[in-house]
């Protein structure tokens, strides 16, 4: 739990809200700091506060290149140390879930559902809830660290994963809505999430913390280390954390299978089982004179009678609900002032995630030869016209040989970052700033060794009835097998950035800023399968491209009290080609009590390296998974199986937005603010794949859903494929649907909005108390695909989330609330089902730091966090092969923590 400073400061609170004005926040952070300590007594601010004031004019803000500028135009939402703290966030995506906008991460677990059709193992914010954030490589939400963009990770994504800073070296988040390619370039189309870590730090700080609840338990311990020299300072941080698995079958919610029509009886659909599951299907024998003998399986001739055989398992209890993870990560700083005017700091981050995917013994399903292919006839077999072709799954765990191995995703990243910083002429400054960052990404799963198995089978070394006598040598024959997902992603640029003053102005000063950037990006990546236990053997591909950019930006005071902002940024790359995007923001203050502010500006999204390697291959051969599809009637019901196919699909070009906001800020007595935000986004030549559980994307992409294939459709297409020979021996007559993910350019996408917020404090002699609500209202979200306009709001979407918290703190004591809360909406694709309940959850934080007594609790803090403290269970959604709960949470979880400074 305690990956952030569980350092507790107790100034007062006002929640995480929307604030244009990053600076003036920090800078009034400050002193409401200093009156904390003071008991909030009227008190001059001192000579080492008015340095750091100073210091803060010198800080280049999110949204803006110019130093003590502030932000005009856009909407920021800035989280500080102290908010950090009241969050309880155990780590940086956590942290983010507590927005209402990142609307992948609120409210649930904060983190990719590694059971989704796309398995993904990176945890990209949505800033929006954009479309598409789990089809195509690249991210939509662009994630800074100290201001710059970090080496991209994942086996099939290319963005970073937020997960990877360590909490314990982090000052504060700086977010920024609706766009910033005009500023930092590509995947700034919901917005710029920005995680400044400390510059400094002296002493040592060690924080430990540990979570349980329900079949759940984690752990984290950190530590934070640091010195000052004479014009220098150097800290390094630590941490690391441990999670157990939680198992669909320890969560009430988390069974799968099919319903029945009125949906109160659940019933698991596994086929590859330790007792077997079949059925036989008839075919019979016809003599037609000059139309038709031989053997059929078709209902008008009376054949093609399923019979069942066995009780299908539930396969889906064992699979992990909740993945193990382990995880490492390590972060170091230096500063140092060379001379007067020339400063050098070099930052460095390595870290590594383990995840364990539990998963059911492994089995296989197989078919055998209809009675044409084996040449019989009613005289060969036995004199009946009739055969019955059998249909077998089982389980390898039936045999005592076998030896169960889970599926295994891990990460591995690193990198490093000087900058070196002069001071110009004048007020002008030129950044200098570098980096080189590298991250292996790879996954195994074991899997069996189909076409082995069916060779065994046809010469009777195996038996699908009778697993648990087969000789051990052909067992681990078989499962020395693996499929493997290796890729390696770099990333190397070198910019400088100049800003200063141009010239006074009867408003104000002209200030300005100019850039100029390079960038390499490079991948390479290895599939296919293998011995268990090694990568031998498998090629990499690899792709790199360069990018150069120029950029611009004007800060102009128009009037005393309306700043005009204009930026422009134009990208090169080396693979498709220029890209230019500008943007205007505005910021009128008709009153000291009220800011009006509004931006326009283009953004986009850049098709990443990857999805040109990206080559088609199935990912998956699912029995029994048919009836997940939505199929429109058009499947065959006793055609039960399913492949997933996924890749690139062909030439891709960049997704481009045109993005408009405006807001309000009002501030009309000390402590109460009210914030409103409007927008709009028209996103263009969207990156994605098909919804294999939606029945609008079956009905508008009947080119990508092939259902009841024949066997000529099925070579035609695993021809295409680079693992498509090893399907062929699929059985097509139990194929009911082949669903091709691919990705291309294929829609386009219109939302709209609001953001509002209200906040206020106030100081009394029982302490301060705290309140606020933000939230996200959407207003429209429609998808147009193929010519035909989508609404998404109307099913399966909750159009309005918010989250508000009440709190109380005096002296060295804290308590808070945190309110979560989800709208429920239609559904059009449940059991029985019309419509999916809210979602409302309470969390809450009790803290204390010890009194200083020049002993041991000197630095010593302790809270507790009860994440959903009532222990709501997730909506239920009934669906069909799918998860039925609408929200991915953990349930209620205890978190302890405590946090000791040594200076």
């Amino acid at each position: 739990m305690l990956s952030f400073s569980r350092e507790l400061q107790f100034v007062a609170f006002e929640a995480p809200s929307f604030k244009r004005k990053s600076l003036s926040t920090a800078v009034s952070a400050i002193v409401m700091s200093v009156a904390a300590t003071t008991g909030y007594a009227q008190t001059d601010v001192d000579e080492s506060t008015q340095d750091q004031i100073a210091a803060l004019e010198e800080i280049v803000v999110t949204g803006t290149l110019i130093r003590g500028a502030e932000v005009a135009g856009s909407q920021t939402i800035g989280i500080s140390a102290d908010d950090i703290v009241l969050s309880g966030a155990a780590t940086s995506n956590e942290l983010l879930g507590s927005l209402p906008q990142v609307s992948n991460f609120f409210n649930q677990q904060p983190e990719q559902d590694t059971r989704g059709a796309a398995r993904n193992t990176l945890n990209r914010p949505n800033l929006r809830n954009l479309p598409g954030i789990n089809d195509a490589s690249g991210a939509t939400t662009l994630v800074l660290v100290d201001g710059h963009r970090m080496a991209p990770m994942g086996i099939g994504q290319s963005s970073f994963d937020p997960d990877f800073i360590p909490g314990i070296a982090i000052e504060r988040v700086e977010v920024i809505t609706d766009g910033g390619s005009s500023l930092y370039g590509a995947d700034a189309v919901g917005g710029v999430i920005n995680f400044i870590t400390k510059r400094s730090f002296d002493g040592v700080q060690v924080d430990f913390g540990y979570d349980f609840g329900d079949e759940y338990g984690a752990w984290d311990a950190s530590i934070l280390a640091g010195t000052s020299w004479e014009d220098g300072n150097g800290y390094i941080a630590y941490s690391k954390s441990e999670r157990d698995a939680v198992l669909n079958r320890d969560v009430d919610w988390a069974k799968r299978g099919n319903w029945n029509e009125d949906g109160t009886e659940l019933t698991p659909q596994g086929v590859e089982c330790i007792s077997p599951v079949g059925s036989l299907e008839s075919w019979n024998y016809l003599n037609i004179p000059g139309v038709f003998s031989g053997w059929t399986n078709n209902p008008g001739a009376g054949a093609g009678q399923i019979t069942a055989l066995g009780e299908p398992c539930d396969a889906d209890a064992s699979a992990s609900y909740i993945p193990e993870q382990n995880r490492e990560w390590l972060f170091a700083s230096v500063t140092q002032d060379l001379n007067e005017g020339v400063a050098f700091d070099l930052k460095a981050h390595y870290g590594e995630r383990r995840l364990i995917l539990n998963q059911y013994p492994l089995g296989d399903a197989i078919t055998g030869s209809n009675p044409n292919d084996l040449g019989l006839t009613p005289d060969t077999n036995g004199g009946s016209s009739v055969y019955q072709l059998p249909s077998v799954g089982f389980s390898y765990g039936a045999n005592p040989a076998y030896r169960h191995q889970n599926n295994e995703l891990f990460i591995q990243a690193w990198g490093l970052t000087p900058e070196l910083t002069i001071d110009l002429e004048g007020s002008w400054q030129l950044r200098n700033t570098m980096h080189y960052g590298r991250s292996n990404n790879y996954s195994v799963t074991p899997e069996s060794n189909r076409a082995l198995a069916l060779d065994y089978v046809q010469n009777d070394s195996l038996d699908p009835a009778n697993i648990a006598g087969a000789d051990a040598a052909v067992i681990n024959d078989i499962l020395d097998f693996q499929s493997n997902d290796q890729t390696i992603q770099e990333m190397f640029f070198v910019r400088m950035i100049a800003d200063g003053d141009i010239v006074e102005m009867p408003a104000g000063m002209l200030r300005a800023a100019v850039g100029v950037e390079f960038s390499q990006d490079r991948a390479r990546k290895r599939q296919g399968d293998t011995a268990r236990g090694t990568r031998s053997g498998l090629l990499f591909n690899e792709d790199s491209r360069d990018v150069k950019s120029v950029y611009a930006e004007l800060s102009v005071p128009v009037l005393e009290n309306l700043n005009l902002s204009l930026s422009v940024r134009n990208d090169d790359y080396s693979d498709f080609g220029q890209t230019t995007n500008p943007n205007i923001g505005f910021t009128y203050e008709p009153a000291e009590w009220i800011s009006i502010y509004g931006h326009w500006g283009e953004s986009f999204n850049a098709p990443t390296i990857l999805d040109r390697l990206a080559e088609g291959r199935v990912v998956g051969f699912y029995p029994g998974a048919a009836p997940g599809v939505p199929d429109l009637g058009l499947r065959d019901p006793n055609r039960t199986d399913a492949i997933n196919v996924e890749g690139s699909g062909g030439d891709l070009k960049p997704q481009t937005a045109e993005i408009y906001a405006f807001g309000v800020e009002v501030e009309p007595v000390e402590g109460l603010m009210f914030t409103a935000n409007y927008y709009e986004i028209d996103f263009m030549d969207l990156l994605g794949s098909v919804d294999p559980t939606s029945a609008e994307a079956v009905r508008l992409n009947p080119s990508n859903f092939i259902f009841n294939p024949t066997q000529e459709q099925l070579d035609l297409f695993l021809a295409q494929l680079v693992n498509g020979e090893d399907y062929a021996d699929i059985d097509v007559s139990a194929l009911g649907v082949i669903v091709d993910r691919r990705i291309s350019n294929t829609e386009s996408a219109e939302l709209k909005g609001l953001d509002f917020g209200v906040s206020y404090y106030h100081n009394t002699d029982a302490g301060t108390f705290s309140y606020s609500l933000s939230g996200n209202k959407q207003l429209d979200f429609i998808i147009t695909s193929n010519g035909v306009e989508l609404d998404q709001l109307e099913y399966d979407v909750g159009d309005l989330t918010m989250a508000a918290s009440l709190g109380w703190e005096r002296n060295n004591m804290r308590a808070h609330l945190n309110f979560r809360y989800s709208e429920g909406f239609n559904t059009s694709n449940a059991v029985n089902q019309s419509s999916v309940d809210d979602y409302l959850v309470t969390d809450l934080l009790l803290g204390y730091e010890f009194q200083s007594d020049g002993g041991f609790t000197d630095g010593l803090s302790l809270n507790l966090r009860v994440s959903n403290l009532f222990d709501e269970e997730p909506p239920m959604h009934r669906r069909n092969q799918q998860n039925n709960y609408a929200f991915w949470t953990e349930g209620r979880l205890f978190k302890l923590g405590i946090s000791k400074s040594f200076n």
